[in-house]
């Protein structure tokens, strides 16, 4: 008996030679041994990313992250040489800075002003999404000496390099600063703000706030706007001071 197989997304229709009619569902089909490696892989990451969170990466044994993808031992070297790449790619997958840079080139308003401060306010509310930052900094800095950030920093290059675009469309003057300075400042500031905002809570009832936020975005601004008078910008030489 033969068919004709018809590829109708979702679905396939499989019409026999003799006009009886079957109805496949893809998702019900078999997965091809492509799909299945696929799989495995995102799984690996996944479990290690938990368990890198919630352990540390010198607490964590290839042996804990196959048992939490629910793979063998083996089905991780099949796709990791060792540890630290697994890491590699949590990080590269993980990372926040892959949410920060499409805010800032999403972010609204006419002026330049307008603009720093709509992103400011979208990269606060996904740092407060994300409280594994702490953890996958502190890792890569501390256990890597920050040695894949770099490759990070590769892919998001082209995002960054589409800031100044954006920034040009808008009112304002700006400082003749690179833009990657300017991106990369910009992301510190408000790190930062994050950052400080956790360490000082206990001391501090509400040390994440709009108006503390604001300020931020002044101190920020303070620095990167033009000013009429380009000598009150320029900080003096320390031969000049004495």
């Amino acid at each position: 008996m033969t068919n004709i197989m018809l590829d109708l997304l979702p679905i396939f229709l499989i019409i026999n030679n003799d006009r009886s009619l079957f109805i496949i569902r893809k998702r019900d089909m078999p997965r091809s041994s492509k799909e299945k490696s696929a799989e495995t892989r995102a799984e690996i990451i996944e479990s290690a990313y938990r368990l890198f969170i919630e352990r540390g990466y010198s607490a964590t044994s290839l042996r804990d992250i196959s048992q939490q993808a629910g793979v063998p031992v083996g089905a991780i070297y099949t796709h990791f040489p060792n540890k630290e790449e697994i890491w590699k790619e949590v990080i590269l997958a993980k990372h926040p800075y892959h949410e920060i840079f499409p805010l800032l080139g999403s972010a609204e308003g006419d002026t330049i002003d307008e603009v720093v401060r709509s992103a400011a306010r979208a990269l606060v509310r996904e740092l407060l999404k994300r409280r594994d930052l702490l953890n996958l900094m502190f890792i890569e800095i501390v256990e890597f000496n920050a040695r894949h950030i770099p490759d990070l920093f590769h892919n998001i290059l082209p995002e960054v390099a589409a800031l100044r675009e954006i920034f040009q469309g808008k009112r304002g003057r700006l400082r003749n600063i690179p833009m990657p300075v300017l991106a990369r400042s910009f992301a510190g500031l408000f790190f930062s703000y994050y950052i400080t905002g956790i360490m000082m809570a206990k001391v501090d009832q509400d040390p994440i706030n709009d108006e503390t936020l604001s300020q931020f975005v002044d101190l920020y601004l303070y620095g990167i706007l033009a000013d009429d008078d380009p000598s009150r910008l320029r900080r003096p030489h320390p031969a000049e001071a004495a």
